[in-house]
């Protein structure tokens, strides 16, 4: 409690206080410029710390690689938990069983068993969807 009030006395005092000289000395401002950019340069760093950690993880370990011979085709849910997944692997499919804690290779076709849809073509189909709408309504 004697701190407490002596801490009150301390933050209640005037922003300028006399020495026994009788020159004045000034208190900063807690909350000043000055302060407010430095609080700002640090966060600015410690944020571009964080994204070069994350870049060197990204770089070179397999977080988040992303490989363009390797595709999921399609996924088939089973169950609750249990799904068959058809990746792509070069020219070869495989069929995968996954469920939790575990991967299984039902089947390996040689041949495409489905033709994976190529990139773009999304755009395509939309453009012919509306058009075919449009013609619908009398646009």
């Amino acid at each position: 409690m004697k701190y407490l009030l002596m801490l009150t006395g301390l933050l209640a005092m005037p922003a300028r206080a006399e020495t026994a000289s009788g020159a004045g000395t000034s208190l900063q401002d807690p909350v000043s410029l000055e302060m407010l950019g430095q609080l700002l340069i640090g966060l600015v760093v410690v944020v571009i710390a964080i994204l070069l950690v994350l870049w060197v993880l990204k770089r070179f370990t397999a977080i988040g690689g992303h490989h363009r011979d390797m595709k999921v085709i399609a996924v088939l849910p089973l169950g609750t938990r249990e799904k068959a997944v058809l990746v792509q692997v070069g020219a070869r499919q495989l069929l995968l069983g996954v469920a939790p804690g575990r991967v299984s290779l039902l089947e390996r076709f040689e041949e495409p068993v489905i033709v994976p849809p190529q990139s773009g073509q999304f755009g395509a189909k939309l453009r012919e969807a509306f058009a075919q709408q449009q013609q619908k309504d009398g646009w």
